[in-house]
C-alpha cells in the first residue's frame, strides 16, 4: 500500500511544476519579444486605394476602372463596391469567383475573379526599398479552398507586367494567398530565361479564418543587389505567421518598390485551381505604406 506524499514533497512537486510553468512563459515571451512588430506603426508615409468617390458616396466600377488604367481585367465583370455597413467607415470590395474560373496565367484557363495592379505615383517617386500592405479579407463561411488561389500582395519594379511576356530584371510580385489545405502563404512571381517562375517565399501551418473579417499585413524589404538578404513577413490579426529572411528579388538596386499587385482568384502562376463553386470574397481598400 503507498504511503501518503509528505508535505515536504508536495512542496517540491509544486515548486518544480511552478518552475517549468514560469520557464515555459520565460521562453514564449522571449520567442514573443523576438518577432517583429506589425509594419503598420513602422512606416512614415502611407496612402490608401480610396472606394470613395468625391461626393462620398461608393465610387462607381467605370470610374474606378478609370483610376486603374488598362492593367485589369474581371473589374467590370466580378466586382462590386458595397456600402459601408457593421461599423465600418469606408466601402468594400466584393469580388465573385464563378465556377471553374482560374487565374487566365494558363491559355485554356477561364478567367475569374479579377486581377489589377495599382501602382500610386507617390510612392513610385519615393523609390522606396521597402513597404507594407495592409487590408482587411473576408472568406465567406464553409469557403472551399480547393486547389489554392492568390490574394493581393506587394510588388517591385515600374516595368514589372505581371501577366506579359517573362522579361528578366524588370521586377517581382510577392502575393499572398491560400493552399490547398487553406493555409495562408506567399508566392514570389519573377522571370528567367524559362519564363515565369511562382515559387512560395513562405507557408504557414494556420489555417485561414472564414465567415469574418481578418487584418492582413504584408511586408517586404527589398534585398541588396546580388545578395539575398531581403524579407517577406505576413500578419494575420496582428500575428506574426510568417516571416523569410533570405530573399533575393533584385540583382539591379534602381529595382524598388512600386505599388501593389491586386489579384484575387484560384490559382496562380504556377497552379491550374478552379473555383469548385461559385463564391465571393470581399477586401477592404488597401493601405500601403513605404520608406
Amino acid at each position: 500500500m503507498s504511503q501518503p506524499l509528505s508535505a515536504k514533497m508536495i512542496v517540491n512537486t509544486v515548486g518544480v511544476v511552478a518552475a517549468l510553468i514560469v520557464g515555459g512563459w520565460v521562453a514564449y515571451s522571449a520567442l514573443k519579444s523576438d518577432a517583429p512588430a506589425i509594419c503598420e506603426g513602422r512606416y512614415p508615409t502611407s496612402t490608401r486605394f480610396s472606394l470613395t468617390s468625391e461626393n462620398g458616396q461608393p465610387v462607381s466600377l467605370s470610374e474606378l476602372q478609370a483610376r486603374i488604367g488598362s492593367s485589369e481585367w474581371g473589374l467590370m465583370e466580378n466586382a462590386l463596391v458595397l456600402e459601408p455597413k457593421d461599423g465600418d467607415k469606408h466601402p468594400v470590395l466584393a469580388v465573385r469567383l464563378a465556377e471553374g474560373t482560374s487565374s487566365g496565367y494558363k491559355p485554356d484557363q477561364q478567367r475569374g475573379g479579377l486581377s489589377f495592379a495599382w501602382m500610386p505615383s507617390e510612392m513610385r517617386d519615393a523609390a522606396p526599398k521597402s513597404a507594407c500592405l495592409s487590408y482587411r479579407l473576408f472568406f465567406p463561411p464553409g469557403f472551399a479552398f480547393a486547389g489554392g488561389g492568390s490574394l493581393p500582395g506587394l510588388g517591385m519594379g515600374d516595368a514589372f507586367e505581371p501577366r506579359g511576356d517573362a522579361v528578366v530584371g524588370a521586377g517581382a510580385a510577392a502575393r499572398p494567398g491560400w493552399s490547398r489545405e487553406g493555409s495562408p502563404l506567399v508566392n514570389v512571381q519573377f522571370a528567367t530565361d524559362e519564363g515565369w517562375k511562382n515559387p512560395a517565399a513562405l507557408n504557414s501551418k494556420k489555417k485561414w479564418p472564414s465567415g469574418r473579417w481578418v487584418n492582413v499585413e504584408q511586408e517586404v524589404i527589398l534585398n541588396d543587389a546580388g545578395k539575398k538578404n531581403g524579407i517577406i513577413r505576413l500578419w494575420l490579426d496582428g500575428e506574426l505567421i510568417g516571416e523569410n529572411k533570405k530573399i533575393g528579388l533584385r540583382g539591379d538596386e534602381a529595382i524598388v518598390m512600386s505599388g501593389v499587385m491586386a489579384d484575387i482568384h484560384y490559382g496562380s502562376v504556377s497552379s491550374a485551381s478552379t473555383a469548385p463553386a461559385d463564391t465571393q470574397i470581399r477586401v477592404s481598400p488597401f493601405i500601403v505604406r513605404w520608406q
